[in-house]
């Protein structure tokens, strides 16, 4: 028996020498086709060797089980080695594939942005909150109240959000902020000029993560820089709430 597997593994080593641009899967058959020559001629030998005739006949049919499973791994080792030799092994290409790392995508920027908002929508009870109006928000905060602190912008944030969920104004915040006669920045242009701040941002994303030092206020004005008529109006028709940085806010 040794004989036979020596020279059936110089057989199949000359046969993998032979160059040939042969891809992996061809490999693996031409392997398991010469496992399989040597599995037949392994019975043949066996069946000239032990049931010829007389004693030997017998001998064939009274091999034990415990004997045919040594039989059956020695030919698994033998198989393995042969595979090992040609650089192959006995994983299926189904196997493979299913053991391949999967690739997840990952958000960009923008898309990134887009889910914190619409995160931030649902928290807040808006109707809406979109890049756009979230670049609005922050360019009228800085408008208005550029000179505070980050406590000072949260507060307008929280104004123009109280606008947005009140049945008095517009639906969207950008929808508010350009509501005729509402913001004097939109009348005088600063609007569009003002360069945004991290005080701003930070007070701004405070106001969307729920923080609320607005005490419900929907109106807020600087009396130095606004008309008797508006003054007059604030006064009379709205109530008074609190002063901070500069500016009173009403309700």
């Amino acid at each position: 028996m040794p004989r036979i597997t020596s020279l059936l593994k110089s057989i199949c080593g000359k046969i993998m020498s032979i160059p040939m641009r042969l891809t992996k899967k061809m490999y693996r058959h031409m392997a398991l086709l010469t496992i399989g020559g040597a599995v037949i001629s392994v019975v043949a030998f066996s069946s000239n060797g032990f049931a010829g005739s007389g004693k030997n006949a017998v001998s064939a049919n009274v091999i034990n089980s415990g004997e045919g499973e040594t039989f059956e791994d020695d030919m698994q080792d033998e198989t393995d080695e042969i595979l090992d030799n040609a650089g192959l092994d006995n994983t299926t290409v189904d196997e493979e594939i299913a053991n391949l790392p999967r690739i997840e995508q990952k958000e960009t920027g923008n898309e990134k942005m887009e889910r914190l908002l619409e995160e931030r929508r649902v928290a807040l009870g808006l109707s809406s909150l979109t890049v756009e109006d979230y670049n609005n928000l922050l360019r009228i905060v800085e408008a208005e109240v550029g000179d505070n602190d980050v406590y000072g912008r949260t507060i307008v944030a929280n104004v123009v959000l109280n606008r947005v969920r009140s049945s008095h104004f517009e639906n969207t915040i950008t929808e508010v902020i350009f509501s005729k006669g509402q913001f004097s920045p939109i009348r005088d242009k600063r609007f569009f000029k003002v360069k945004v701040s991290e005080a701003t941002i930070k007070g701004v994303n405070n106001a969307l993560m729920g923080e609320d030092y607005s005490r419900g206020a929907l109106y807020f004005m600087d009396r130095a820089y606004s008309s008797s008529h508006a003054v007059g109006w604030f006064d009379s028709s709205l109530t008074y709430l609190f002063s901070y940085g500069g500016h009173e806010y009403f309700k």
